[in-house]
């Protein structure tokens, strides 16, 4: 039973955090519906996540060999005293927006006292006892996928990632990633549509984004976890998630390059129409 779930968890994982459509959404509604108040994690959560990074940095291998080798050498500048920002290679200068994109999320060890920490605060909207903030967030989400599918019609010339887009991905990735409806490859890559930043750059950014994240926050799930996953059943979820996240990735790049990503858009606000609605009834019964 535990590697036929681990095949089901795996392919709905890799699926709903891939595509634009919001992993943590959707698992707010599959938990709502089937009666679990609490908002446990199994370790074979954590193993998937590390499998989707795998995945993500499988289909992305060179953009993420030649970054590497740029961090190297910027760092290796840096302690010479040699670095400048401004004769940096492209792929130099998306190692700084990097950095820079992840410095927001360092807020999310603040300590809240009782209530832990920022990232444990903002994630408790998923265990609320009602779907409709998870509603209103799908249909966000769907709006800015929107939005951005519509400054791309607009044939405009593609700019090159600037220092305001990386730090606005990054502070928009504080919520982003642990408030539920929302998705961290979606939203960063519609937030840098909308600066003007080309798609093919702007998706691979926003996955340049997610594998540390997906990592970290693997690992974490995996320590802190509350039940354990057999040892083949955490082996079958990342081989399987791996090779479903390489395949998505590719997928998702051309239904960007072929102009699909509206339809992802309707069905975010869709079903955050309709989400929205369960949850208004909840409030109203209970």
């Amino acid at each position: 039973m535990s590697v036929i779930i681990a095949i089901f968890q795996a392919i709905f994982q890799a699926l709903t955090y891939i595509l634009p459509i919001s992993e943590s959404g959707h698992t707010a509604v599959f938990r709502d519906f089937a009666g679990r108040a609490d908002a446990t994690v199994g370790s074979l959560t954590g193993a998937i996540h590390i499998g989707i990074a795998l995945g993500i940095f499988a289909a992305s291998l060179k953009f993420f060999l030649r970054l590497g080798s740029e961090t190297f050498k910027t760092g290796r500048a840096l302690i010479k005293r040699e670095y400048s920002f401004n004769a940096s290679t492209p792929n130099g200068k998306l190692v700084v927006y990097c950095l820079v994109s992840f410095l927001p999320m360092l807020l999310w060890l603040i300590p809240l006292g009782g209530k832990g920490n920022l990232y444990g605060l903002l994630k408790s909207g998923a265990n609320n006892n009602t779907l409709l903030d998870e509603g209103v967030l799908f249909a966000v989400l769907g709006t800015l996928l929107l939005a951005s599918v519509w400054q791309l019609g607009l044939k405009k010339d593609a700019k090159f990632l600037s220092l305001p887009a990386a730090a606005v991905a990054g502070v928009c990735s504080l919520f982003l990633v642990p408030v539920s409806g929302l998705s961290l490859i979606g939203g960063v890559f519609a937030v840098l549509v909308l600066f003007g930043v080309g798609s093919k750059l702007a998706l691979k950014y926003s996955f340049l984004i997610a594998v540390p994240v997906l990592l970290v926050s693997g690992i974490a799930q995996i320590i802190t976890a509350d039940y354990r996953s057999g040892v083949i059943a955490a082996i079958i979820g990342v081989i399987l998630s791996a090779a479903l996240s390489f395949l998505l990735v590719r997928i998702l790049s051309n239904v960007i390059k072929k102009g699909f990503l509206k339809y992802i858009s309707y069905y975010d606000i869709s079903l955050g129409a309709i989400v929205a609605v369960i949850g208004i009834v909840q409030l109203i019964v209970r």
